[in-house]
């Protein structure tokens, strides 16, 4: 007997993302990957990532990274007649993701008061560059503009004398994360008491999470000369970093590099921030890593059980098995089955025992107009047409 495959944990959730770029996106896409329906409205390719390259043949990178296993819909959401199609689905959803700049969903019509009077349930969440209120509320904000206002550019950079800019959009996906735990709340609450509500995050909020520590000892001491002790670390043919924070961690460490009599010192051997000695242990660190290869550091540290990371190219994190092991990273198909495939995002990094994450194909540019305007909200074939026709759809 084939036994029934378990609910999703946000299955039979209905989520509209009128999402663009990155910041919201990929939140929608890990609420997805749990079991919720994510609607994705479109109006216009040009006004989200599908003509944003990089691309492998016509299929936007981006656009398949934080989208795939979306169903899509065209909508034109500033058409009188499409806002009435939108608040048709908003009768029968349970989420409405944006990341509009503040005012714009007001202007639109489409407030959390107006929501709310035709689903009581519904829940708004709102991400934004620098949030609801604030004096910069108004300014128009991506992702590296938020790594230089949160400090974390300066921080990143000061042994270079200028900030560095992190390759990847850490700011953006802290803000995507943030509303996902956000939206996730919501629905509990929502469970409890029937209630939906408002829910906003600033992608300026997230990037201060990042640097909370530097900036209560900033406010302690007056001064920015607190830095963490993590670095890379020159072997021989490449670079390594390593985590012995712990009691006991640099003991073991100072016993594989030889200074078995420094092991003893209670000054050498304490844990992170603990001693007055850290300096001459790193020095002693890197004298000894020098000495020897990525591989060699690595084994010995892994032997006597001690944190420690090679730093990868992009190109040998590829190549990298753990990715592989645990589906961080998969193929899907850029158009039809059998033809060109481009890696994506595999299913939401969160394993669940009992409910596992799926992933799903990258959608069409309105693939499933008829399933959701037809499906969902009971619209004939004259009906649709007429829509389109008149520009609502397309």
């Amino acid at each position: 007997m084939v036994q029934a495959q378990a609910p999703k944990v946000l299955e039979g959730v209905r989520i509209l993302e009128l999402a663009r770029w990155q910041a919201a996106p990929r939140g929608g896409m890990v609420l997805r990957d749990m079991g919720a329906e994510v609607i994705k409205i479109e109006w216009r390719k040009g006004a989200d990532l599908r003509n944003s390259g990089p691309f492998v043949d016509d299929m936007s990178v981006q656009f398949a990274a934080y989208n795939r296993g979306k169903k899509s819909i065209t909508l034109n959401t500033r058409h009188k007649e499409g806002k009435k199609v939108f608040m048709d689905l908003v009768e029968v959803s349970d989420v409405v993701l944006e990341n509009f700049r503040p005012g714009t969903m007001e202007t639109m019509g489409f407030s959390y008061d107006e929501m709310a009077k035709v689903n009581p349930g519904i829940i708004l969440a709102s991400v934004s560059g620098f949030g609801q209120y604030g004096p910069y509320r108004d300014r128009q904000c991506f992702d590296p503009i938020i790594q230089a206002m949160s400090g974390i550019g300066h921080q990143t950079g000061r042994d270079y004398g200028e900030p560095i800019m992190a390759e990847g959009p850490i700011m953006d996906r802290t803000a995507a994360l943030h509303a996902t735990i956000g939206i996730l709340g919501a629905l509990r609450h929502r469970d409890r008491t029937g209630e939906g509500q408002w829910l906003e995050v600033a992608m300026m909020d997230g990037g201060i999470t990042l640097e909370e520590v530097a900036l209560a000892m900033a406010y302690e001491t007056g001064t920015n000369d607190f830095r963490r002790t993590g670095s890379f670390i020159q072997c021989k043919d490449g670079h390594i970093t390593t985590g012995a924070a712990r009691a006991g961690m640099w003991e073991r460490m100072l016993r594989v590099m030889g200074f078995d009599e420094l092991a003893e010192d209670p000054e050498f051997a304490a844990p992170m921030f603990a001693t007055a000695q850290v300096e001459t242990r790193m020095e002693l660190l890197h004298e000894w890593c020098e000495e020897r290869t990525v591989a060699e550091v690595e084994a010995a540290l892994v032997e006597a059980d001690i944190p420690i990371g090679r730093a990868m190219s992009i190109p040998e994190v590829l190549e990298d098995k753990q990715i592989w092991e645990r589906e961080v990273m998969m193929k899907a198909d850029v158009d039809e089955p059998g033809g060109k495939q481009m890696l994506v995002p595999g299913p939401t990094i969160i394993k669940f025992s009992k409910t596992p994450t799926t992933s799903g194909p990258i959608p069409k540019y309105g693939e499933h107009n008829g399933e959701i305007f037809g499906g969902v909200l009971g619209m004939d074939e004259g009906e649709m047409a007429r829509l389109r026709e008149d520009g609502v759809i397309e």
